[in-house]
């Protein structure tokens, strides 16, 4: 009954997949597996850390040339799948089937036939890849089939969602924590602004970081981001947000005059990006305080550490409603503008100083 609880518990599906993946990784590593894992969704890197770790640690390593069957979507059909996953297991007490890169399985669904009778010595793991990147085709796990119906109900469904950008500063941080290491809030800012959503990016960094500092270094500073990673903390979106929300004109122009110089590396879409959700996230937090929801509440429902607090009190102060709707239109039609010949001879760098002036007004 207990297991059966944390399954039908892993199957909802909520906005949090970090913490989704936290429990189920400590569920794995205490050795409560299920007998079969359907892991998808968009965030790959949780995806690819959680089948590895259930292939290190459901079997022992001697169990495993006997034990261990891994198949890839594009090299496998569903039927070999569930012949292999209603096999017996041989010279060892159980056996597990990995299916990775299932998205590129034909009619994936066809192994649905297995979870009308699945094996108690048999650990199954599908690992689907849904497309994260809007140019290529592909598609999702369809939530209404049967077979991801059944998949919930004899087993653990994981959806791997992309954090929210606003939400990724706070994912750093947890992320950084569970390496032993504290890293500081202007730091986890900088480099998520580096990687954006990307978590096996933020891995990477994260991990390079760690060969790189000093040997018995307890945090990550901003300075460190600076010399290792490549970003600078005086030229960035997030320098520039925060310029804009202190009303401090001379620093938002030296920031545009440098963006303005490096075009391919400070690209206008995505600085258009993030300066329309600072402001949507200045006007959310308007809202909140208005409906009665208290600072600190408001604080933790936009995703705002405490360390950035006094940033967004002066950002309040210097653009009340009125004026933050009107920014966010004026957002709305810089980026028409900068996708189309409404701009005229203006360049990037030209835009985006109209729009400073603009907003700073």
């Amino acid at each position: 009954m207990g297991q059966n609880h944390y399954l039908c518990d892993m199957a909802k599906q909520n906005s949090d997949s970090a913490a989704e993946f936290k429990a189920l990784k400590n569920d794995i590593l205490a050795g409560r597996t299920a007998p079969v894992y359907l892991l998808f969704g968009k965030e790959h890197y949780y995806l690819d850390e959680l089948c590895k770790l259930l292939m290190d640690t459901v079997l022992p390593p001697e169990e495993r040339d006997f034990g261990q069957i891994v198949f890839f979507g594009a090299d496998t059909t569903a039927e070999k799948v569930v012949s292999a996953a209603r096999q017996f297991p041989m010279m060892v007490s159980r056996q597990m089937v990995v299916v990775k890169e299932a998205q590129m399985l034909p009619k994936i669904e066809n192994i649905g036939v297995y979870f009308e009778g699945i094996m108690p010595s048999t650990v199954l793991v599908i690992c689907y890849k849904t497309p994260n990147d809007p140019t290529k085709p592909g598609k999702n796990i369809d939530k209404r089939s049967s077979f991801y119906k059944q998949a919930v109900k004899c087993g653990v469904v994981f959806e791997s969602n992309p954090a929210a950008d606003y939400k990724m500063g706070r994912v750093i941080e947890s992320f950084v924590e569970e390496k032993g290491l504290r890293i500081a809030p202007d730091a986890a800012q900088m480099l998520a602004e580096f990687a954006g959503t990307d978590l096996s990016k933020i891995a990477l960094e994260v991990d390079k970081l760690l060969k790189l500092l000093p040997e018995g270094a307890k945090a990550i500073s901003a300075r460190d981001i600076e010399e290792n990673v490549g970003m600078s903390r005086d030229y960035s979106v997030f320098e520039l947000t925060k310029a804009l929300s202190v009303k401090d004109s001379a620093k938002c122009f030296r920031i545009v005059h440098f963006f303005a110089q490096s075009p391919k590396r400070f690209p206008l879409v995505m600085t258009l990006a993030s300066l329309s959700a600072h402001f949507i996230k200045i006007l959310r937090f308007h809202a909140l305080l208005q409906s009665g929801v208290s600072r600190s509440d408001t604080l933790q429902q936009l995703g705002i550490n405490p360390y950035f607090a006094s940033e967004y009190d002066a950002a309040l102060r210097n653009y009340p409603v009125r004026q933050t709707m009107k920014v966010i239109s004026i957002l709305k039609e810089y980026d028409r503008k900068s996708k189309s010949n409404l701009r005229g001879d203006a360049s990037d760098g030209d835009l985006l100083q109209e729009l400073v002036c603009k907003i700073l007004a």
